[in-house]
């Protein structure tokens, strides 16, 4: 499959609630290259059909790591508001060794705690300040339901319109039809529009796809979905418009386990009156039900081989983030209000890596009083030294490092740090 027909199955799939496809609302990364000058977008939906599920659990999402084929990566980390609600969450691409920060986005919300507007920032390394890239503002209804997305670019002076995508209800909460919106030459002009009709239990069961053509709306692609006892979607069948018949495209089937969580998608794609494997993707959960672990393969010379499919999570305000990624690993902690960080370096330490046990990656955090030398080394349980991660001049600050095991037998290491005279020894778990 090759990238178009990827980026595609994040636009005309509908993995999500219609609404989302295919209006590209939502923040995607084809080459795990988060700078400044890709587009991006993102939406504040909570689809009921997403297989995403976070249930009793007092550990809140911490962080989460994105692997590429082409061998990059990047990380997201969330930070807290006193109520716990999301205050801004930062991405890092991974160079030389270490997190390089390069995006920010921080949220508002209103009165009633709903999200009002999230700020997008880019951070000059140079000038070492966040500068405005874009924004996101929100409004509701008399009710809670969205109503409108409006989203603005950054000019380098204002923020001025990009598009917007506003929503229409029925019966107090159905969505039954959305428009999104380009702003050009100083006017709103159509660009999609989405219905979505619902099965006697309010379960949305088909949304049809049309796109502004030629100054009038055609029909493009349309969702049928089918659903468990359990209110789960099972099938989602894609159909497209061609030469005024709806035609079979593709076709996604959900698994779920005993908690509910769907454990796989399997995705087939039509040819010549038949289906064929296309893709699919797996979900692995920790003992609360957090999703930590989620991976795509595709079908290539008859065999399933790992690579970059669609994979998507939501983050703890709502918002969708997907990725053409191998794999994502999510992690979780208690949740800290950033009204209680510490931020200042009262003297040398080398804190746990997080998470522990771990399979493959973990982050190793350790803090430096004062400028020195610093030394961060593995080993094993003999003394022999498996890997250095650090071996550098360093200023005094609060740092962190990956490790990355995938190369290490399952066992008991030792990560040990030295600046200057101080020394400190840590163990951690590595479990395949």
């Amino acid at each position: 499959m090759i990238l178009l027909n990827k980026a595609l199955c994040f636009l005309l799939l509908g993995f999500l609630a219609g609404e989302i496809i295919p209006q590209e609302q939502f923040y995607i990364s084809t080459n795990g290259d988060i700078n400044n000058s890709h587009r991006k977008r993102s939406i504040y939906n909570l689809s009921t059909i997403t297989p995403l599920k976070n249930e009793n659990s007092s550990k809140s999402l911490d962080s989460l790591i994105c692997n590429f084929s082409n061998g990059s990566r990047i990380r997201i980390k969330y930070a807290y508001n006193d109520d716990l609600s999301l205050n801004h969450y930062t991405f890092s691409n991974w160079f030389n060794g270490q997190w390089i920060i390069s995006d920010k986005r921080t949220n508002t919300y209103n009165s009633y705690g709903k999200l009002k507007s999230v700020l997008w920032e880019w951070f000059n390394a140079s000038l070492q300040v966040w500068l405005n890239d874009a924004k996101d503002e929100y409004n509701y209804d008399s009710i809670g339901n969205m109503n409108l997305h409006l989203h603005l670019d950054f000019n380098g002076q204002e923020f001025e319109n990009d598009f917007k995508n506003e929503f229409y209800y029925v019966n107090e909460n159905n969505l039954v039809s959305s428009v999104s919106f380009d702003w050009d030459d100083s006017i709103w002009v159509n660009r999609s529009k989405s219905f979505y009709t619902y099965t006697t239990g309010n379960l949305n069961d088909t949304t049809f796809f049309q796109i502004w053509v030629n100054n009038q709306w055609i029909n493009y692609q349309m969702n049928v979905f089918e659903y468990n006892e359990k209110l789960n979607v099972i099938t989602n069948l894609v159909k497209r418009w061609v030469d005024n018949n709806w035609l079979n495209f593709g076709k996604g089937s959900f698994e779920y386990d005993a908690n509910n969580n769907c454990v796989q998608e399997i995705w087939v794609i039509a040819n010549n009156n038949s289906w064929e494997n296309w893709f699919r993707i797996f979900y692995e959960y920790d003992e609360n039900n957090n999703l930590i672990h989620l991976f795509g393969e595709e079908w290539l010379n008859g065999q399933w081989v790992p690579e970059d499919e669609p994979l998507r999570v939501i983050n703890p305000d709502g918002i969708l983030i997907g990725f053409l990624a191998k794999e994502i690993f999510l992690y979780y902690s208690l949740p800290t209000s950033i009204g209680n960080e510490k931020n200042i370096v009262t003297g040398s330490k080398l804190f746990q890596n997080y998470p522990n046990p771990f399979n493959p990656l973990t982050t190793i955090s350790y803090q430096i009083k004062e400028q020195g030398f610093v030394q961060l080394k593995v080993y094993n349980l003999l003394g022999q030294e498996i890997v250095t991660l650090v071996n550098e001049e360093m200023p005094s600050g609060i740092y962190e490092t990956l490790l990355d095991a995938s190369n290490l037998p399952s066992g008991v290491y030792i990560y040990s740090l030295r600046v200057n005279d101080f020394v400190q020894n840590n163990k951690m778990t590595l479990l395949k």
